[in-house]
């Protein structure tokens, strides 16, 4: 009876360890099999190597742990300290003026204000100096057969990264990027870079990683291919008459509306006027000495759609304007 039961314990246990190898062997899962037969079917990839690469992909706890914490979630005054900052105006500076001809290019052909190019560089990956320290292939696999509400999402980067790998002729197991698994200097997620990553050096093979000049002319054209109006504003602050912050409340959810609504509201635009069919948001941040208030234009969402927070938009336009403005007052010096 003892030996009958020491062989039923040494079976529970080699059987639950082999359920834990199975679920670190992503190609042995149930939910990646069927992934990979999808990718065969619909996109004519080789079975083997598919395997052979999910086979190599790695459990990465710490992509877990970052994707459920988003910097996005704090406040405003937090965000606004991270990510504009005397430095990154600086070298915003440096990187215009070493990278100016592509700018001016770049700001004629897609109409893309080269200041709004150069901080979204700066907020993304600090003018290239952090891309991300994971394999993309682990990030998103990580997070595509996980619980996170966003799964579905990232299995569809997935099937973008791998399509993107093979287009561009790269081994997915050796593309690094972020935890989320957004690639290069402007952290574009496959899906983008296939959709929206343009050849602007003229080089053979478009390089978001090394070369300046694609990175620029890229995220340029997914501005301009998301809507980007020329010439138009982006955000300015709401001046509110007597005070009237107990509207706020009522309309702050509004999606949009007029000058008129502003002005039934009590909310001015400093004497400035813009065309009846001007759509305009009320945003409110939390600041450092309590919640601010913004108007936000059309420019101001095609900045969402880089990534939809507001603190993410607003550091980009922040770090835009006084990146533009020390770049002027040096070179009148």
């Amino acid at each position: 009876m003892l030996i009958r039961a020491f062989i039923l314990i040494l079976c529970s246990i080699l059987s639950t360890a082999n359920a834990e190898t199975n679920q670190d062997n992503f190609a042995e899962r149930p939910d990646v099999k069927i992934f990979i037969n999808k990718m065969v079917k619909k996109h004519h990839f080789n079975q083997a190597e598919l395997i052979t690469i999910f086979d190599n992909v790695k459990v990465r706890p710490a992509v877990m742990r970052s994707i459920k914490a988003p910097l996005e979630l704090k406040a405003w005054s937090s965000y606004q300290m991270l990510f504009v900052t005397e430095w990154r105006i600086r070298q915003g500076v440096d990187f215009w003026n070493k990278y100016e001809e592509a700018l001016q290019r770049a700001e004629k052909i897609y109409g893309v204000p080269a200041s709004i190019i150069v901080a979204t560089i700066g907020v993304e990956t600090k003018y290239g100096r952090n891309t991300g320290n994971y394999r993309v292939i682990d990030a998103l696999t990580n997070i595509s057969f996980s619980d996170s509400p966003r799964s579905a999402f990232f299995r569809s980067e997935l099937e973008e990264f791998l399509l993107m790998t093979r287009e561009q002729h790269l081994n997915p197991l050796k593309v690094m990027g972020s935890y989320a698994g957004a690639i290069g200097q402007p952290q574009f997620m496959p899906s983008s870079f296939r959709y929206y990553a343009v050849n602007f050096s003229g080089n053979k093979q478009i390089d978001l990683s090394h070369n300046e000049l694609d990175v620029i002319g890229s995220i340029a054209n997914y501005y301009k291919q998301h809507g980007w109006q020329t010439n138009q504003p982006i955000i300015i602050p709401a001046l509110l008459k007597n005070n009237k912050y107990q509207f706020m409340s009522q309309i702050k959810n509004m999606r949009a509306f007029s000058q008129l609504d502003l002005a039934k509201y009590g909310i001015k635009i400093n004497g400035r006027i813009f065309s009846d069919d001007q759509k305009i948001k009320l945003i409110e941040m939390q600041g450092y000495y309590g919640k601010e208030y913004w108007l936000g234009f059309h420019n101001f969402d095609v900045i969402k759609r880089y990534n939809p927070s507001n603190q993410y938009a607003m550091a980009v336009f922040q770090l835009s304007y006084y990146i533009s403005k020390l770049r002027e007052k040096t070179n009148d010096a």
